[in-house]
């Protein structure tokens, strides 16, 4: 049964259970943790629903109810512990449109119990559609040790200055934005302290400041989405995403990465491909500088880290250029992701002292003329070259780095989609890459690992593109 996590008003008609026993108790009290009053439908009634109701927060209906008894509830629970009993109930249920859930009977549910953290006025609810029960416990044994204790009178303060923020700051961007302001800031840190006093007034105080500071200026934040791996994201990444306005995103980033993107943030793709750039370089700088002067927090998110061929030292000129507001916020770039998953460094003491960073094609597509590296210095040995968007202009690179002097047993692999489900891994040599251009049989993105460490043992599987002769000298 797939659900969608909703909260439900008991206001009206009170939430009914069905049964009197242990079961129907247990499903009572946790709809007490919200409802004022629950009616149970039962002959008769265990101990804790007797005391329940001798409290007045239980209320006696007949067994067996019929349509006009479900008709209208906010949900109904079926525990008689009967299934003939409980197939009934849910039929009628459904039958009205009335949310039922029968404890471990997922086929008559319409919802869900979620495990609760309760803090009164924040309530996080976790589920696991059925399939885990104990695992949505241990989750909520941990959020109980993680989140304070007073989270409600904070809550509950926020809500009485809700309307005053209403009357002094336009809605959207600014009224977020001050809220942001308070709940990272000394007024909640004083009201989880027990300090209400002091917590009120820096509220008021905020409140003054923000109404008389006009429209809030906005910043950019240069941010590195990693390789793919939405695990590889930085924490600071994700805090970003979580406040953003707007997010412009590269054709590399993965969708598991923009879910940790706020909700209401507005998300534009401006991709760029080899050859196809889908937005132009000016046109997203000229975006980035219109969305912060109109007061919004932008965020640019940039596979890989924002300053290793992420074209992020232009947006940065553009921005200073502006007098914007930047934070840089650093990524893992796909050399160091392909290096870790393959398990091979890319500096080892014994065959690499040096590596070097270089993109596999210059403007317009061409294969790089690598006029600012010092080629024959890096054929002397103890290198390693790393060669981003280098797929289509391997062959040209492998045949440059063998007239520069590199040997031709050289080890080279190739890693398409770096941290990803879908990663390939090819091994081959200098000479083979050179002499079969269509050798790898990768697609971007990927790198290529060129020098000693790329023939060191490597995790995983490894395809191998290899010339007989040259099996023994490259892999041995």
């Amino acid at each position: 049964m797939r659900t969608f996590p909703i909260f439900v008003s008991f206001e009206g008609k009170p939430p009914l259970v069905v049964g009197g026993g242990e079961l129907a108790a247990i499903k009572t009290r946790l709809l007490l943790k919200r409802a004022e009053v629950v009616e149970v439908s039962a002959q008769g009634f265990v101990a804790e629903l007797a005391a329940l109701a001798a409290a007045g927060q239980v209320v006696q209906v007949a067994p067996a109810p019929g349509i006009d008894q479900l008709r209208g509830r906010p949900l109904v629970i079926a525990a008689t512990e009967d299934d003939e009993e409980d197939t009934r109930v849910s039929a009628i249920a459904r039958a009205l449109g009335v949310p039922v859930n029968v404890p471990d009977r997922p086929e008559l549910c319409t919802f869900a119990l979620p495990a609760i953290v309760d803090r009164g006025e924040v309530t996080v609810a976790i589920g696991t559609e059925g399939a885990a029960p104990v695992l949505a416990q241990r989750l909520r044994a941990w959020l109980e040790r993680e989140l304070h204790p007073r989270l409600d009178d904070l809550a509950k303060l926020a809500g009485e200055f809700r309307g005053r923020v209403a009357e002094k700051l336009p809605p959207g961007a600014p009224r977020r934005h001050f809220w942001e302001s308070v709940f990272d800031g000394a007024a909640a840190e004083a009201m989880l302290e027990g300090d209400e006093v002091k917590a009120r007034h820096l509220i008021g105080e905020a409140i003054e400041q923000a109404s008389e500071a006009g429209m809030r200026e906005g910043r950019v934040l240069l941010v590195g989405a990693g390789p793919g791996d939405p695990e590889l994201l930085t924490m600071k990444a994700v805090r970003a995403l979580k406040i953003a306005d707007v997010v412009f995103y590269d054709k590399l980033v993965g969708k598991g990465v923009l879910e940790h993107a706020r909700r209401e943030a507005e998300l534009i793709p401006v991709g760029k491909a080899k050859g196809a750039h889908s937005v132009p370089q000016a046109e997203i700088n000229a975006l980035l500088v219109e969305r912060a002067k109109a007061g919004q927090t932008v965020v640019r998110l940039k596979g890989g880290d924002p300053f290793i061929f992420g074209r992020g030292g232009e947006e940065l000129d553009a921005l200073r250029a502006a007098n914007i507001a930047i934070e840089i916020v650093p990524g893992v770039t796909a050399g160091i992701a392909a290096a870790a998953s393959l398990q091979v460094p890319l500096t080892h003491r014994d065959v690499s002292h040096t590596v070097t960073f270089v993109s596999g094609h210059e403007a317009g597509g061409k294969a790089p003329s690598f006029e600012h590296l010092d080629l024959k210095a890096l054929a002397s040995g103890n290198n390693t070259l790393v060669v981003y968007m280098g797929v289509t202009t391997g062959a040209v690179i492998a045949q440059r780095l063998l007239e520069a002097g590199f040997r031709p047993a050289l080890p080279v692999i190739a890693v398409e989609n770096a941290s990803r489900e879908d990663e390939r891994r090819v091994a081959t040599t200098i000479s083979v890459l050179a002499a079969h251009p269509d050798s790898l049989g990768l697609r971007s993105p990927a790198v290529l690992i060129f020098g000693e460490v790329a023939g060191l043992p490597a995790a995983g599987v490894v395809e191998t593109v290899l010339a007989h002769e040259e099996v023994k000298h490259a892999y041995a």
